[in-house]
């Protein structure tokens, strides 16, 4: 395995995402560019003034060093986070044996390949975690002077760094020994709900560990707290040299085991349709969506998830169906060979946007009600009719997020960076508007009024977004 084919290949991913995605459609603009910028600021910046107020320790107890108190619990978020950003990278990046044919033609290795493309999910997972951390991090600098840099290092870089390879281990051996037992076809969704449990799992012994808190000295301990204690030990240099030799024997682990990622050239399922159906654009949706083996997959995942929630007794077990909704980041490219064949016939934007937004939907709502019933069932105090109602309604919604960012960010050629990209960017722009709703603390009313002026907009953006799609593809065409 040569190195310089590993870094080559993680300029070859960077450069796809710099001209493929970064520099076409809504990302070209100049204007929309300023915008995330101005937004991802002011995010940050509201957000760290909040966290400096609330580090302020003059009302807290002598005892307790509580900027060190809070640094030790985001030692316990970041890996809640790590987990949860691994789990929905599996997700998003399950489509990546197709956009990896592109390299088939290079002078690499299988090994150097799978390698390329763990660091380059590891590097955006890492950047995702400072993205998050970044407002603590200067809130405590601006209370501290820098003295807590080094421990910051440590509990945000260095434990999530760590975890995250611990993660990608537990996923190399699972696919490992399912392709052994020649299970290779399920080994990715069997992973993700290998994951899933582990979830459950991390959550009941955080619960527990926080329970032990004491919060008179604020002593807090948890296998979490690693490198913080190594640090309080030993010092920076000795802990960042212990984490070269970690990192270092898990990445020789996981490069050692095979791990063959492969492209999935059977999209579908061969489900007979139990009644015939007349081949309007509607009903080719939902035969599209309802087909597709990643959207079986996701919902496989939503109902395993759903069955956690209720054995935990935390969420009513519908949110798990949120899932599902993330099928709408690719809506747009699975339905594109039925909507290039109406193109060059009474194509309207309008009449297929409402086709993606009801089929959608409409596959939730039906797939959704074993949920409701097994909830109503078991019935443990999270299940009723009105929280039944506020989700579903949100579900659309979310659905409308989803197809917004499928149509702006399409994954033309399966790429999974596309809707990573595009998710990002729409979790930046909601945090501001959030910020914003906060900042004018309207009434109810008032919040509702300009929560549905804003997805307005996104459907009129949606709209305006096929029409220059199809504008583009007769102009390629043409």
């Amino acid at each position: 395995m040569k190195l310089k084919n590993i870094f080559n290949l993680q300029k070859l991913y960077f450069l796809f995402i710099l001209r493929r995605i970064l520099s076409v459609g809504i990302l070209k603009e100049k204007i929309f560019k300023v915008f995330i910028f101005i937004a991802t600021v002011v995010t940050i910046t509201v957000t760290t003034v909040f966290l400096y107020n609330f580090l302020d320790d003059t009302d807290v107890s002598e005892q307790i060093n509580f900027i060190y108190f809070i640094i030790k619990m985001q030692g316990v978020n970041i890996i809640v986070w790590t987990t949860i950003i691994f789990v929905f990278t599996r997700i998003i990046f399950s489509k990546k044996g197709d956009f990896l044919k592109i390299t088939n033609q290079l002078p690499v290795t299988h090994n150097e390949r799978n390698g390329s493309f763990i660091i380059f999910e590891l590097l955006m997972s890492l950047i995702i975690i400072f993205l998050i951390s970044i407002a603590v991090i200067i809130a405590v600098v601006l209370r501290t002077n820098f003295h807590y840099i080094p421990l910051l290092i440590c509990t945000v870089f260095f434990t999530s760094l760590t975890g995250y390879l611990l993660l990608q281990l537990i996923n190399s051996i699972i696919i490992y020994l399912l392709n052994l037992i020649k299970l290779e076809k399920v080994s990715a969704l069997v992973s993700i709900l290998s994951f899933i449990v582990i979830l459950a799992i991390l959550y009941l012994d955080i619960v527990q560990s926080i329970n032990n808190i004491n919060y008179k000295t604020g002593e807090f301990n948890h296998w979490s707290q690693f490198y913080i204690e190594l640090y309080s030990n030993y010092g920076f240099i000795v802990t960042s040299l212990i984490l070269v030799i970690i990192i270092f024997l898990l990445l020789m682990i996981i490069l050692y085991i095979p791990n063959n990622f492969r492209s999935e050239d059977n999209h579908y399922l061969k489900i007979k349709k139990p009644i015939k159906l007349r081949l309007t654009m509607f009903n080719l949706y939902i035969l599209q969506i309802s087909r597709r083996v990643e959207n079986i997959t996701t919902l496989i995942i939503a109902y395993f998830l759903s069955i956690s929630l209720l054995i935990l007794d935390i969420l009513n077990p519908l949110y798990a169906m949120f899932l599902v909704t993330t099928s709408g980041l690719y809506i747009y490219t699975q339905t594109d060979s039925i909507r290039i064949n109406y193109y060059r016939f009474n194509y309207s934007a309008i009449k297929d946007y409402i086709n993606l937004i009801i089929s959608q939907y409409l596959y939730i709502s039906i797939t959704s009600l074993p949920i409701l019933i097994l909830g109503l069932i078991i019935n443990k105090g999270n299940v009723n009719l009105y929280d039944t109602l506020i989700i579903f309604g949100q579900l659309v919604l979310m659905i409308i997020l989803s197809t917004l960012i499928g149509i702006l960010f399409p994954a033309k050629k399966d790429n999974p960076f596309s809707p990573f990209i595009g998710f990002l960017i729409i979790v930046v722009i909601s945090g501001f508007i959030s910020l914003i709703l906060q900042f004018l603390d309207l009434s109810k009313l008032y919040n509702s009024i300009l929560m549905m002026i804003l997805y307005i907009f996104v459907i009129y953006t949606s709209c305006l977004g096929l029409k220059k799609l199809k504008e583009e593809f007769l102009h390629e065409d043409g």
